[in-house]
C-alpha cells in the first residue's frame, strides 16, 4: 500500500468518465487479455481478481482513445489518476481475495506493454492508503449526486439533504483536525461547483430552499498555528487537565456538545442544515456558552474567553441571531422549533441574550462596554476585584509615582552632601536665629505699658533679649 497522497483533483469530468464507464457492461464479452488469466496461475483462485483485470484495461483503451491526446491543462487530462481511483474502488467494492493487495496492482504494471500503456499509465497505478482513499471516496460521492440531479433525476431529492449532512459534514470537519489542505482546496472546488449548478438543482428538486454550504479555506492544523494555539478556547477543549492552561476549566464534549464541536472547527458554524435546524443549533451554542460561564463566573479568568467568544463567533453571525430574537421573542405564535428553544430558557438565560443582542462589532474595540456587558452577566466579587485591578488607573502609576519620588530624595541627598548646593542651603537654613526687632515709638510705648502682664506670663523669671537694630 503507498502512502503517496492522491491528486484529489480527478473528478470535474465525472459525467464524461461515467459514460465511458457504462460502455464495458454494455460490450464486454468477457474476453480478455491472457495476462489477466494468469492471475488464476500466479497467486489466486478469485475469477473476481480476473474479471477486474479486464475491465480495467478495456476501460483504459475507451478512455485513452478518447482522451489520450488532450491538453496538459485540460482537466480531463488526469483520465489516468480517475482510473486509479476507479480500480481502487472496484477492488474494495467486490471484495477481491488477493493478499496482499500490491501483487494485483503490481501484476498490472508488469503487463503494461501487453495494452500500450507504459506511457499514461506510469507511476499512476498503485494500492491507495485507506486514508487518502476516504478522502477520495467523499469528493466522488459529492460530484455523484451533483450529477444524478443534473440529469434530472429526481428521485434523489428525497436524499439530497440527508446524503451532504452524512457525507460533506464529516468531509469538511476533516480540514480542522489535519494538514491536508489539498483536500481542503478539492472540497472547495467542488463547493463552487454545485454554487453554479445550485439554481438547476433546485429547480429539479422543486424547492424553495436552498442548501448552503460553508466557504471552505485550506486551514492548517487547528494545533499547530500560533494564532491558534494561543486562542482560549483552544486549550478549553484540547487541555489534557480539567483545568487549563488559561486558568479556566475544561469544556468537555459529552456536557457542552455544540459549543465543543464550534471551537473545535475554529468557530467556524457548519451551515449543512436547514434553517430550523441551523438556527437550533445556534441557539444551543448560546445557551451552553452562558451556562459555562454562569458556572465559572467566580473565575478571573472567564472575561478572555467571552471576549474571544464575541470577536471569533458571536459579531460574525450577529445578523442570523437578529433574525431569531426578532421572530422568537416578538411573536408568540411562532410554530418554529428553534423558538421553542428559546422559549424554554430560563428568565436569566433570556435576560444574557438580550443583554449580548445589542454588542456591535464596533463595541468590540470599547473595553468599557464590553466590561459593562460581561459584569451585568456574570459579575462576582472576585471578578469585580480582579477588574478593579487591572483598569484601575491609580494600580497602574502607583508603582511610576514611588519610583519618581524616591529617585528625587536620592538626587537631593547627592546635591545636599556632594556639591557647593549643600553648603549654602545649610547657611540660609542656620543663618540667624530669630530676631525681634525695635518698632516705632507707638509699639515700643504698648510694650513696655504692658511689661508687667509679660512678667506674670515669664514664670521662670527668664529675661527677654530684644535686639535694636537703629535705623
Amino acid at each position: 500500500m503507498s502512502h503517496e497522497k492522491p491528486d484529489y483533483d480527478i473528478f470535474a469530468d465525472l459525467e464524461k468518465y461515467e459514460l465511458k464507464e457504462s460502455k464495458i457492461y454494455e460490450h464486454y464479452t468477457g474476453v480478455g487479455h491472457h495476462f489477466c488469466y494468469n492471475i488464476l496461475i500466479s497467486f489466486s483462485n478469485s475469477m473476481d481478481a480476473v474479471k477486474l483485470c479486464n475491465e480495467f484495461v478495456y476501460f483504459y483503451t475507451l478512455l485513452n482513445s478518447e482522451y489520450g491526446n488532450t491538453a496538459a491543462n485540460d482537466t480531463i487530462h488526469k483520465y489516468p489518476e480517475f482510473l486509479n481511483y476507479w480500480l481502487n474502488r472496484q477492488f474494495r467494492a467486490r471484495s477481491i481475495s488477493v493478499t496482499p493487495k500490491s501483487e494485483f496492482y503490481q501484476h498490472l504494471i508488469n503487463n503494461y506493454k501487453n495494452f500500450e500503456a507504459e506511457n499514461k499509465l506510469n507511476n499512476k497505478i498503485y494500492d491507495i492508503d485507506e486514508f487518502y482513499f476516504n478522502k477520495l471516496n467523499s469528493l466522488y460521492e459529492f460530484y455523484k449526486i451533483i450529477h444524478e440531479l443534473k440529469r434530472n433525476n429526481s428521485s434523489n431529492c428525497n436524499k439530497f439533504l440527508e446524503q451532504f449532512k452524512k457525507n460533506y459534514t464529516p468531509a469538511w470537519k476533516k480540514c480542522f483536525s489535519g494538514v491536508d489542505a489539498d483536500f481542503c482546496n478539492a472540497l472547495e472546488r467542488f463547493r463552487k461547483i454545485y454554487e453554479q449548478n445550485k439554481n438547476s438543482i433546485l429547480s429539479v428538486c422543486n424547492t424553495e430552499e436552498s442548501l448552503r454550504l460553508p466557504q471552505l479555506l485550506p486551514p492548517p492544523s487547528y494545533q499547530s498555528s500560533d494564532g491558534e494555539a494561543q486562542k482560549i478556547g483552544n486549550s478549553l477543549i484540547h487541555g489534557i487537565h480539567n483545568v487549563t492552561t488559561s486558568g479556566l476549566p475544561k469544556i468537555n464534549a459529552s456536557e457542552y456538545s455544540q459549543l465543543h464541536e464550534l471551537i473545535s472547527q475554529r468557530y467556524n458554524f457548519l451551515l449543512v442544515y436547514t434553517e430550523d435546524e441551523k438556527r437550533s443549533n445556534m441557539l444551543t451554542i448560546l445557551q451552553e456558552f452562558f451556562q459555562y460561564c454562569s458556572r465559572n463566573r467566580e473565575n478571573s479568568n472567564l472575561l478572555s474567553f467571552y471576549k474571544e467568544f464575541l470577536r471569533e463567533y458571536y459579531i460574525k453571525n450577529k445578523g442570523e441571531y437578529d433574525k431569531i430574537y426578532n421572530e422568537c421573542y416578538t411573536s408568540s405564535e411562532s410554530m418554529k422549533s428553534y423558538c421553542s428553544i428559546y422559549k424554554g430558557f430560563s428568565e436569566q438565560l433570556k435576560k444574557s441574550i438580550l443583554s449580548i443582542k445589542k454588542i456591535e462589532e464596533k463595541d468590540l474595540e470599547d473595553e468599557a462596554k464590553i466590561l459593562q456587558w460581561f459584569i451585568s452577566n456574570f459579575s462576582s466579587d472576585s471578578i469585580v476585584l480582579q477588574l478593579e485591578k487591572e483598569n484601575n488607573p491609580l494600580s497602574n502609576i502607583t508603582p511610576i509615582l514611588v519610583g519618581t519620588l524616591v529617585g528625587a530624595l536620592l538626587i537631593l541627598f547627592f546635591l545636599y552632601k556632594f556639591s557647593p548646593f549643600g553648603p549654602w542651603l545649610h547657611r540660609e537654613i542656620t543663618k540667624s536665629e530669630k530676631t525681634m526687632y525695635i518698632f516705632d515709638d507707638k509699639n515700643n510705648q504698648y510694650l513696655f505699658e504692658n511689661n508687667s502682664k509679660i512678667e506674670m506670663d515669664n514664670k521662670e523669671n527668664s529675661n527677654f533679649h530684644l535686639s535694636y537694630n537703629p535705623g
